[in-house]
Parts: C-alpha cells; structure tokens; sequence
C-alpha cells in the first residue's frame, strides 16, 4: 500500500535529520564571561548597574544580507538536512498518510470541477515559471533600491532548487504512476513543491499578509494537479512539505536573535554574562 511509502518517507526525514541535531545550537549557549575587577574587590560603576538580563534585539538588517543566489546553493544543500525539516517533513507526511484514501479521486474525478477552473495552475506551479519569477523580483528590488525584495527573490530561486533537486530525486527513487499513467513520476508533485518553496518565502519575508495569499495559490496549485490527474492528493501533500522545508532552509536566518545581558557578583568583583537566545 502506497501509505507504507509515505511513512517511509516520514522516517527519511526524520533519519537526514539526525546528524542536524547533535549540531545545532542549545537553546541557550554558555554564557560567556567578563571579568570586571576593580583595584578593591568592588563591582565597578560603568555597565549596567542591575543584576538580571535584558533582552537586546539585533538589528533587522543583520538577516538580510546579500550575496549570489548560486554561491548559497551549496550550503543550503547541507543546511536542509536538519531538525527543522526532519520535522516539517514527519508532519506533512502525516497529512499525506491522512489524504492517501483520496488517491483514487482525483479533484476532476471525485468532485467533476471543470479542469479549465485549474488550467492557469499547471502554468504557475512551473519550475521555470517560479524560478523566473524569483529572477524577476531580484531584479525589481535591485532596481529600485528595495534590498529586501531583492533578497526575497534571490530566495525564492534559492528555495526552487533546492526543493526540485529533492523533490526530482524522490521521483526517480518512488518511481509511482501518475493517475493519468502518462509515466511513474508521480510522487512527489514538482508543481507543489514550487508553489509552496515560494510561498513560505514570502510569508518569512512579509508576514501572513502577503503569506495567506501566498499559500491559496499554493493550494490552488496543487488542484490544478490534482484537477489533471496529474497526482494523488498524497503526492501534492508531500510535495508541498518539501517546498516548505526548502524555504525554511534558505531563511533560516530570517529568524530573530536576541542576546541576554546580565550582572552577577563574583568573588573580588563582577562579571556581565551574554547569553544567546535561539528563537
């Protein structure tokens, strides 16, 4: 049964990620320490003046740096197998499991939605379309001075190959027909993939406003799949969880840091302890 298939997966995914966990941070690092003596064994007056920590937030900007899209691509290769996508992975793969007794009911079959609603779909979730797409946006931000439009379509084009590379690899390993049985390319779905990878972008970029929009065409993407028989709705599902693992991989730094700042007394003096805070 295909479900057998996808658990496998689940336990891929969870298996690439196991080398990740011995390497990522723990939450909070040792902190490091130092030593502020006076003459006379007194805490001295300048720094801060309270014991406890203070959160300090870095600067926005220090996520967005810049750099070729393609000089990147190799580390976020190796960044993708991690905890975080051994996670994103294990759930969509749950989903998947969930959604595979609807293999057999394509969205044009099992509801008779008119395949012309979805036509557009098939075109957007294109590889090529995205991935001009994320070319286009770079150029636009480059253009205009927008540094972090620039940065989100370098990502995108980051994200597209970074998930069709796994998603492709897959393909060729399942080997599972598609349901119109043009060929055993079936799971899982490139399209999906796409469509996701840059959603996620946009929503680690600009938030749910921009990113719940994002999504719908994401989802409307896999219909049209889904619609064109195509793919089976566990396909579509796990092609999204890829595109959304590629995504994450290439923003991680998008992600806030802060850094806690305390005074503790010591024998004959201070010390001011920074402590790293992984959000």
């Amino acid at each position: 049964m295909f479900p057998v298939r996808i658990i496998a997966s689940a336990l891929f995914a969870c298996a690439i990620a196991v080398p990740a966990v011995a390497q990522e941070p723990v939450p909070a690092e040792a902190p490091s320490t130092v030593e502020a003596n006076t003459p006379d064994g007194s805490i001295p007056e300048q720094g801060p003046a309270t014991a406890g920590s203070t959160p300090l937030q870095l600067p926005r900007e220090t996520a967005l740096t810049g750099g070729n899209p393609f000089k990147l691509i190799a580390g976020d290769f190796k960044n993708f197998f991690s905890a975080d996508t051994g996670r994103t992975l294990a759930y969509t793969s749950m989903v998947a499991v969930v959604a595979a007794p609807w293999d057999g009911k394509g969205v044009n079959n099992g509801f008779n939605i008119p395949t012309t609603v979805f036509q557009s779909g098939n075109t957007i979730g294109n590889f090529m379309f995205q991935v001009g797409a994320g070319f286009a946006t770079y150029g636009v931000g480059k253009s205009f001075g927008d540094n972090k439009l620039a940065y989100a379509g370098r990502d995108i084009v980051r994200a597209q190959i970074v998930s069709q590379v796994m998603v492709q690899t897959l393909k060729y390993t399942v080997r599972r027909d598609r349901p119109d049985h043009s060929n055993d390319k079936s799971f899982p779905s490139g399209h999906s993939a796409s469509g996701f990878a840059t959603a996620t972008v946009l929503q680690r970029y600009y938030g749910w406003k921009v990113g719940a929009p994002a999504y719908a065409l994401g989802s409307y993407i896999a219909l049209a799949r889904m619609s064109w028989n195509r793919h089976h709705a566990s396909d579509v599902v796990m092609g999204a969880g890829f595109g959304i693992a590629a995504a994450r991989t290439v923003t991680m730094k998008m992600a806030k840091s802060k850094f806690s700042v305390g005074v503790q007394p010591q024998v004959g003096g201070a010390s001011i302890n920074f402590t790293k805070i992984y959000k």
